[in-house]
């Protein structure tokens, strides 16, 4: 594979560039990132039932990010973001931002910190290819030990899938391997332990490693349909299997936080949690809480892209509730700002750097989103400050889609759609009539963007 190499990065015009905050020491990563979990499944979001306490203890201690994104409202795209820094769009061309594999062209977080002598474990889903070129060994990381994509494909022939199989499913009904390195050690994957086995695989690592930097990825599978735990979580949550699943996750990063800390390396290492996108609300009870927004995975309103955010270096980042923007995609610029490391040359990026905001509590650098639909991979809506304009939205929720996934219903809005999230975060009430000089500043902003991928 040709080696990539890493040189100042071409800066993205589209958006101010910070400059890098200075820290005392560059911190060990840890980036924990849960599937379709919603916004309002944490404690600390405003879930009544679900009991996370150690999520729970990191925000309070830590930055809880109010608008923080995800780059997708669906799970490959968002992830491919999440490691490289530069959105689908730029890495596949073509005018969408769509659903494919990471090329071994593309630098991925996990490269540019080794090339910083950091030690780089990946844990969980991957889903961004395992061709020559694509296998995480092959993108950065020294270690993988998890599965090549979802828990529920590929669905062996003969079973459909609705919401009646999904909620009865059985290990058997899929064909997931798990591996370490490029060896299979099981197929099909026993799934009700996998959340168990992540977090127990993550604290040994972190242990095997605590002499030197590393970084840490645990990409856990759950709470993706099919939706397992294992027997000690059965029952333990007043919000039924979902909480079970969900307080599970909360139990593996506490599993990460008890091996930090008996390290004795908490205060040098960063501790990142957030979702892929938002839950998928096509299945009800399996799918998880957008909280007060609207709608869910698969779409551009509120509840498929904002997520969970919440960033913990004890001793380094103060206590605080952020409600400015910030993006899975600015991990890269970021981490390469806390690490004194360099995004690879000769291309550009959509990260930004948040380490102000992390460092100083300065308001965040990002003023701006743009939010691609799926599967069409067109720009569907885009936000200026607390503005935000919907030229086209889909629904997931009704009838005609109980049991199925949700594909098929786009609308167009032509006059455009435009909410103000400070006072309306359901996306209730369009005031697009009354504010066309709001209108106008996203319709630049869009503009400027696609401007930048020429």
């Amino acid at each position: 594979m040709r080696r990539k190499s890493f040189l100042p990065a071409l800066a993205l015009a589209l958006l101010p560039a910070p400059a890098a905050a200075q820290t005392p020491r560059p911190p060990n990563i840890v980036v924990v990132l849960a599937d379709d979990l919603g916004y309002g499944d944490l404690g600390s979001y405003g879930h009544p039932l679900i009991r996370t306490p150690h999520l729970d203890r990191m925000a309070a201690q830590g930055q809880r990010w109010t608008s923080f994104y995800a780059a997708s409202s669906v799970c490959n795209p968002s992830r491919a973001a999440l490691m490289t820094g530069r959105m689908p769009i730029r890495i596949h061309g073509g005018g969408l931002n769509r659903w494919a594999n990471v090329p071994a062209s593309e630098a991925t977080i996990a490269e540019m910190l080794r090339e910083k002598g950091y030690a780089t474990g990946m844990i969980g889903k991957w889903h961004l290819g395992m061709d020559e070129g694509m296998h995480p060994n092959d993108q950065g990381f020294d270690y993988f030990y998890g599965t090549p994509g979802s828990n529920d494909a590929p669905l062996k022939p003969g079973i459909a899938r609705t919401y009646q199989t999904t909620r009865d499913a059985k290990n058997e009904d899929y064909d997931i391997p798990l591996l370490r390195q490029r060896e299979t050690l099981e197929n099909p994957i026993d799934q009700p332990l996998l959340t168990k086995r992540y977090g127990n695989e993550a604290a040994q690592w972190i242990r095997r490693h605590k002499d030197e930097r590393f970084f840490l990825y645990l990409a856990h599978n759950m709470p993706h349909v099919p939706i397992f735990r294992s027997p000690d979580f059965e029952g333990h949550s007043e919000a039924g299997l979902y909480g079970d699943v969900i307080e599970e996750i909360d139990w593996s990063v506490g599993r990460i936080l008890e091996a930090v800390e008996e390290a004795g390396i908490g205060g040098r290492t960063l501790i990142f949690f957030s979702s892929d996108n938002g839950p998928w609300r096509t299945y009800y009870d399996l799918g998880g809480s957008a909280g007060p927004l609207r709608d869910g995975k698969m779409t551009a309103w509120e509840g498929g892209f904002r997520v969970p955010g919440i960033f913990y270096w004890p001793g380094t980042i103060e206590p605080a509730v952020i409600t400015g923007i910030g993006a899975n995609v600015d991990l890269p610029a970021t981490f390469a700002a806390l690490t004194g490391a360099r995004l690879a040359g000769g291309r550009k990026y959509d990260s930004v750097d948040l380490s102000p905001t992390l460092l100083r509590g300065e308001a965040s650098p990002r003023d701006r989103w743009f939010y691609f639909g799926h599967p069409s991979g067109e720009l569907w809506a885009a936000r200026v400050g607390p503005y935000k304009m919907h030229v086209a939205s889909w629904e997931t929720i009704g009838d005609e889609l109980v049991g199925k996934r949700g594909y098929g219903n786009e609308r167009k809005h032509d006059p455009p759609l435009l909410f103000d999230l400070r006072t309306d975060i359901g996306e209730q009430f369009d005031i697009a009539a009354r504010r066309p000089e709001r209108v106008n500043e996203i319709r630049q902003a869009i503009r400027s963007f696609q401007a930048s991928l020429r």
